[in-house]
This record gives structure tokens, C-alpha cells and sequence, in this order.
């Protein structure tokens, strides 16, 4: 157990208070949730689930959250777990009259921006199934939380602990099927049941006519809540037999809901629906839906089958122009765009990843890092993997180097001549800064770019990143070289100071990164002189798309190496590689502190402000430098930590050393 755990049962469940977001990770692990990083102020996932709860540890959680200190804390509800979401007054107050009828009392309660979560353990033999509602057309509802639904912990945004007498999620308050289903008659749901397990008919079905469902949707609300929504579209694909017709009405019904994100996002979710499964979501759903908001559903039914078949004969169809927008007599009329919607799918790409996980084709990024960091390396060791993996063409890879000597820029246009990709340099067979203006515009005025990859190296040759004026222009004509199907990576300078946490800090004014669609920075992991290899990680400090938070990256260092066996040397280095080297590296910048701490400890002072004022005159650093070094090296696991705390009369927290302490570092 976790000093956390310890401590609330010392404290007889004492509201915990987190320090840290990291602090709150590992409590809520070892409470018993499968936790995963949030993006801050969001409700989305900063990692796919998949990859990281294959290897969820408390060490992982201190790996990433090291990394990533602002990220937000989530978790995954498991099958044995409820949470009841209520959020409005209504909602509020239909919630402890269910609990109150029923005589159970949550003793996990959080209070939430609009109202409270309430948290429950499932009797054995249980069943209940997620269930959201719009609370703006349904405010006395209550939204239901059951396995696989998301829940985002305090102290997250807008999450506050309210009550938690448990220290584990094991001993939560358990509630039964009765409970579960007066929550979902409240709500106007059927009781959830499980449903009878049956075979696939894999027998040729008839599609219902289309005309029936979109008569159905015009009564149901596309704003209806997320399960709800999902249910009208699993209908629909299962009735159109996931037809191409299926797939753009449920786009057009989408479209109206306050909650929509464009048609990508109904593609996603069509795509990953199956046809072949027992016990399909059927057009009986749109029909109670419908006939609940007010739809004469059997004439609706029998509407559309009052049609005759008649013989027919397939003539020669000719599409005719679509027809010109009545002129509105602005001067905006020559520049819409529509009836042009063709022509903006031709130009369109698929936003995959075309270099690792950190530039997405389609899109605009840039790459941040002090001289000789290794971009130019890393970004042709991508290339030339693209290439041999085919996700790049290289005919359509134009890498401009501006910025190299002789005998760098024949090395690396060897590399182009073996992978045949395009690599142009300042003064060789005409070439200038101002022939790329010509050509993006020239490519942008004739739709050329789509497919087309500009590689800028780096990005201060082509424009003053220092004047605001001319970065926001420059943005421009990528941004629209960008919106005809091109993809632009700009290699870019950092500043010569970093910030305070010692990460780099981009140089120029924010017109580059606020324009463009993703941006990283790239930095040294700090190692001994004598290593053979230099490690570096790609840090993502904007985002866009399914682009990677971070990857990592080590190259050799020896002298006298040839540019081609340098680039061979590349090699991803995996997370469990880089923790050690990282952890390693925090070390050595931590040692003054490390070594102050412990003498103060040592001299008898031990209280958590009073070690801080001491520890950081000392070591001669600002008080909220030594204040980290105390909360990173505090827990129980000598491995990791140095020192912990025990809290004693009057609820002081006292620390006291380990026994032993971290491997690599002489005791004070």
C-alpha cells in the first residue's frame, strides 16, 4: 500500500490533498483505478488505451507524469464499478431520492463544475450499461457510467473531492440490480438487461428504404446524448447494410447537433461498426425514439411502402452542371465555394502518419532545437524509412537545404540519389529563397500540391522568424499550400536560454507555431561525457491530429564516422529505454539539492517548509526548485525515492530518510 493509503487510515479517511497531479496518479492507482493522462482542461485522452494499460505500473505513471507534469488524471470504470453523473440541481436531487428510497449511501462523492459524481461498487450478478442525455433537453436526468466509460478525477479541472471514507475502490458502497434499474425508469429507459446471445445470419439482407429512416430522424434529436447518438447510428448502418447512402445520412442528421465535429468524426465511428454480429442495434430503436417524440410511427412505416413496382429501363444518365447560388448581391459571392465541394475532395489527403508518429501528411509542423541536436539527421533517417516502409513518394519529396557547406550537402545528396528524392540548395541550378515562393504559389494557383512534401531546413532562411509581420505572412502561403493536399516540415532554431524546468524554448515570435498544425521541440537527454550515443526526444508542444507526445531517438557520436553510417546508427529508443537515462540524468541535477536535504534531515530539520528554506539556501537554488527535489524523491520505494514522511501530533509532516539510499548516488 502506498504511504497515501496509510495515511487515511491513520487519519480515519481525511480528505486526501494533492501536491500534483503525478501525486494524485499513483493515489488513484493504488486506490484501485486503471488511471490514464488527460489532456489539461479537456476530457480527452493524452495516450491511446491500448498501448498504455499493457503497461500501467506505478513506475510508468512516474515516468510519463515527470514528462508531462500538467496532464489531468483519468480512469477507466471497470466492470465491477458504476458512477452516477448528475449534472444539474434537478438531477441532483433525483439522485439522493433513488439512494434515499434504497437506503444506500455513497461514500466516494465528487463534486463537479455542473454537479457530483457518485461513486458505487456492482453486487455480484449485476448488469448495467452506460447511459448519457443532454442535460439542456433533459435536466433532470442522470447520466450512468458503467465498463469502458471515461471518468476524469480530482484534482482535475473542475473535479474536487466532496467525500471518500474507503481507501480502496473494493469496499465502495455496493448497490444492486433494484438500484440500477430505478435510475434507468427515472430516465425513461427500459431496465438494462443483458441481451440473448444469438448467431450472426449471415444471409443477404434487404435494406430498408431510406426514405422510412430519414422520416424516423426527423423527429429524433441529433443532440439526443452520445449513447443515444451512437445507438441512431449503429441503426442506420445496420439497416443500410453500411451502405455509402447510410453513411451520408447519418452525417446530414449529425450535422444539426450542438456536439458535432465535422464528417470525420462519423466516419470513424461508421467504420467501426460490424455487420456481422448477433444481436444488432435494428430500426425498431429509431422507431420507439421517434414514437417517443411525438411520431405517428406506423404511418411513417406504411408510407413508404405503398409503391408499386414497375418494369424499368436503364438509359444513359447525364449529370447535369449543378446549378449557380442565387447571387445575395455581396461581395463575398465570387469566393464561395459552393457547388465546389469535388474539387475540394480531389485536392484533399488522408491525415496519416508519414514520418514515425511525428508529422501527419496534410498538415504544417515545425521542429524546434539548438545546433547540432541532430534534427537534420533524424528527419532523413524518418524520410528514408517513409520511404523503404512506402508511406512517402519520393518523387514528391522536395528537401530544400539551405543551411549546410560542400561537403555536408554532397553527403546528404547521395542519401537523396539512393531513396531518388528531390534535394534543391541555395545557389545550385538557379535555386533562391524566392524561387520557393514562386513555386508553392505557382503549385497553390495550379492545384499541384496535393501529395507534395516540402522539407524547409532550415526554416530562418526562407523567413525572419523574429518579425511578426513577415512570420504571419509566411504562415499564410504555407497555410494554403497546406489546404491544396501539401504537407510543409520547417526546421527551426530554439533560443539560446531554456526555460526554467530546462526544456527549450522556441525562437521567434508565435506566429509560426500559431499557424502551423503541429510543432515539437527536440533537446539532448543530459548524459555522461562518455557515452557512445546521444539520445534525444521529440517533445510535441502543439497538436493536431494523431500525431505522438513525444518520441525518442539515439544517434552515435563518434568521431570520424561517415554522414551514411551516422545515419545508420539511428534507432528508436523505447520508453522503458529512456526512463533509466532520463531518471539517470535527473540525478545528476538533482544531486546538490538531494545532498542538502539530507544533511538537514540529518540535523534535525524535518518539516516540510522549514527543510525547503534550508535546503535550497544550501544548495543555492530558488525555494521552489528545492520544494520539487523534496515531493520527486519523497515515497517508500528506495529504489526511487530518498526520504519519506511520517505524520505525527497535530498532523505535521515529518520526514525522515530511507534506509537505503538510490543506487549511482554517494550518500551525503
Amino acid at each position: 500500500m502506498s504511504y497515501f493509503g496509510n495515511q487515511l487510515l491513520q487519519e480515519k479517511f481525511k480528505l486526501p490533498r494533492f501536491s500534483s497531479c503525478s501525486q494524485a496518479a499513483l493515489f488513484w492507482f493504488d486506490f484501485g483505478f486503471a488511471v490514464f493522462p488527460i489532456i489539461p482542461g479537456t476530457k480527452r485522452p493524452a495516450v491511446a488505451w491500448d498501448h498504455w494499460f499493457k503497461k500501467l505500473s506505478r513506475l510508468e505513471i512516474e515516468r510519463y507524469w515527470r514528462q508531462h507534469p500538467d496532464h489531468e488524471v483519468g480512469f477507466v470504470v471497470g466492470p465491477e464499478l458504476v458512477v452516477f453523473d448528475a449534472d444539474t440541481p434537478e438531477a441532483e436531487a433525483a439522485l439522493c431520492a433513488i439512494e434515499k428510497k434504497h437506503r444506500v449511501v455513497s461514500v466516494f462523492k465528487v463534486k463537479t463544475t455542473r454537479g457530483c459524481h457518485h461513486y458505487y461498487r456492482l453486487a455480484p450478478g449485476t448488469y448495467v450499461r452506460s447511459d448519457s442525455h443532454g442535460s439542456a433537453q433533459f435536466p433532470h436526468r442522470i447520466d450512468v457510467k458503467a465498463d469502458r466509460g471515461q471518468i476524469v478525477l480530482p484534482p482535475s479541472t473542475g473535479k474536487k473531492l466532496a467525500t471518500l471514507d474507503a481507501w480502496k475502490a473494493s469496499v465502495l458502497t455496493v448497490v444492486d440490480q433494484a438500484v440500477i434499474d430505478s435510475v434507468f425508469e427515472h430516465n425513461g429507459r427500459e431496465a438494462p438487461r443483458p441481451a440473448e446471445v444469438g448467431e450472426a445470419d449471415d444471409s443477404p439482407k434487404s435494406p430498408v428504404q431510406i426514405e422510412k429512416i430519414e422520416a424516423l430522424l426527423a423527429f429524433i434529436d441529433p443532440s439526443c446524448g452520445h449513447d443515444d447518438w451512437v445507438r441512431v447510428l449503429m441503426a442506420i448502418f445496420h439497416e443500410t447494410q453500411g451502405s455509402d447512402a447510410g453513411f451520408v445520412l447519418a452525417n446530414e442528421w449529425s450535422s444539426h447537433g450542438s456536439t458535432y465535429k465535422g464528417r470525420n468524426e462519423i466516419e470513424t465511428k461508421w467504420r467501426s461498426f460490424r455487420l456481422d454480429i448477433a444481436n444488432p442495434v435494428t430500426i425498431g430503436t429509431l422507431i420507439k425514439m421517434a414514437r417517443e417524440a411525438g411520431a405517428d410511427t406506423d404511418a411513417i412505416m406504411h408510407d413508404c411502402e405503398k409503391f408499386k413496382k414497375v418494369p424499368f429501363t436503364v438509359v444513359e444518365v447525364v449529370v447535369a452542371a449543378p446549378a449557380k447560388a442565387r447571387s445575395t448581391g455581396t461581395p463575398f459571392d465570387k469566393f464561395s465555394l459552393l457547388g465546389h465541394t469535388e474539387e475540394l475532395e480531389k485536392q484533399r489527403v488522408e491525415q496519416v502518419a508519414i514520418l514515425g508518429n511525428v508529422v501527419v501528411q496534410g498538415q504544417a509542423s515545425v521542429i524546434y532545437a539548438r545546433p547540432n541536436t541532430g534534427k537534420t539527421l533524424l528527419i532523413l533517417h524518418l524520410i528514408t524509412e517513409a520511404i523503404k516502409g512506402a508511406r512517402l513518394d519520393p518523387s514528391k519529396l522536395y528537401y530544400l537545404n539551405m543551411d549546410d557547406n560542400s561537403a555536408g550537402l554532397a553527403d546528404k545528396n547521395r542519401i537523396a540519389d539512393e531513396y531518388c528524392f528531390h534535394m534543391l540548395a541555395d545557389g545550385h541550378r538557379g535555386f533562391e529563397r524566392e524561387a520557393f515562393r514562386h513555386a508553392m504559389n505557382e503549385m497553390i494557383e495550379n492545384d499541384t500540391a496535393r501529395g507534395v512534401v516540402v522539407v524547409l531546413d532550415t526554416l530562418t532562411k526562407f523567413v525572419d522568424t523574429m518579425s511578426k509581420d513577415r512570420a504571419s505572412e509566411f504562415a499564410g502561403l504555407v497555410r494554403r499550400f497546406v489546404l491544396k493536399g501539401g504537407t510543409v516540415i520547417a526546421l527551426a532554431h530554439t533560443n539560446k536560454k531554456t526555460a526554467p524546468d530546462g526544456k527549450p524554448i522556441y525562437a521567434g515570435t508565435t506566429d509560426i507555431i500559431d499557424n502551423f498544425d503541429c510543432a515539437y521541440t527536440l533537446a539532448a537527454v543530459d548524459q555522461q561525457s562518455e557515452a557512445a550515443c546521444k539520445v534525444v526526444v521529440f517533445e510535441n508542444i502543439k497538436r493536431r491530429g494523431n500525431v505522438a507526445l513525444s518520441a525518442s531517438y539515439s544517434y552515435a557520436v563518434e568521431r570520424k564516422i561517415t554522414y551514411a553510417a551516422l545515419l545508420m546508427s539511428v534507432e528508436v529508443v523505447s520508453a522503458e529505454q529512456l526512463l533509466p537515462i532520463q531518471q539517470a540524468a535527473e540525478l545528476r541535477g538533482d544531486e546538490a539539492v538531494i545532498a542538502a536535504v539530507t544533511a538537514c534531515i540529518n540535523e534535525g530539520i524535518n518539516t516540510k517548509m522549514k527543510l525547503a528554506d534550508a535546503a535550497a539556501d544550501r544548495a543555492k537554488v530558488s525555494k521552489r526548485v528545492a520544494l520539487a527535489v523534496i515531493e520527486k524523491y519523497s515515497g517508500d520505494d528506495p529504489a526511487v525515492h530518498r526520504w519519506t514522511f511520517e505524520v505525527r501530533a497535530r498532523g505535521a509532516k515529518v520526514f525522515v530518510l530511507l534506509e537505503a539510499p538510490m543506487p549511482g548516488l554517494a550518500a551525503a
